[in-house]
């Protein structure tokens, strides 16, 4: 799924701009990145001529987002199709028969993501399309309690107690689902309503980016 533009220029101010120490211009060792999403970073795409197929690896929003960021970014992508924020799917959901139905609960899968690409600086989450599913019977609060949670695995994860790599800052992009409306709306709520109450709401610097839709 391409990002637009506009969608970029808000990802760019965010990463590049950002006072965060983590991109300071002083440090010339390449900063990393990781992108923790479903389909939607993978590149799943559909067609009447093609039915189901995967975008060219170059035109998937992940890879595109790491030629603008050039040689001093690092971005490593872990995406997987069904994945949901905190949610087991059917067992055989994806693309193989033998999947477990847990694998695509991204709170089961993350932990060995991050441990397996460690150091980070940012973890980029795409993720709640696939939670918006009528079979969840999920809502928006549901779902942004969900991605808060997961914000505090990533930054407070057990397996930060056995390196002494520093904390990765989290930046969350709303998916594009049915409920993007109502989430974007609950997410940005806590953004307005001040500073402060955002930071609680993300538990230590998280982001949030809508793309444009």
């Amino acid at each position: 799924m391409p990002l637009n533009r506009r969608s970029f220029l808000g990802l760019s101010t965010i990463l590049l701009s950002s006072p965060l120490p983590v991109f300071s211009s002083e440090n010339k060792q390449a900063k990393r990145i990781l992108v923790y999403g479903d389909s939607n970073s993978f590149g799943w795409a559909w067609s009447p001529e093609k039915d189901i197929y995967r975008l060219p690896i170059d035109q998937i929003w992940p890879q595109v987002m790491a030629q603008k960021l050039g040689p001093n970014y690092e971005v490593e992508v872990n995406a997987l199709g069904a994945r949901t924020v905190k949610r087991d799917q059917k067992d055989g959901n994806g693309t193989g028969k033998s999947l477990s139905g847990k694998l695509f609960n991204g709170m089961v899968s993350l932990p060995a993501v991050l441990s397996e690409n460690l150091p980070l600086d940012i973890v980029i989450v795409m993720l709640g399309t696939n939670d918006a599913n009528s079979r969840y019977k999920n809502n928006a609060k549901a779902i942004a309690d969900d991605l808060e949670e997961m914000i505090r695995m990533i930054q407070a994860g057990e397996w930060q107690s056995n390196t002494k790599f520093k904390t990765p800052k989290v930046l969350v992009i709303a998916p594009r689902s049915s409920l993007t409306k109502q989430l974007t709306a609950t997410l940005s709520a806590a953004q307005k309503k001040s500073p402060k109450s955002f930071r609680r709401f993300c538990r230590k610097n998280a982001e949030f980016l809508e793309p444009n839709t």
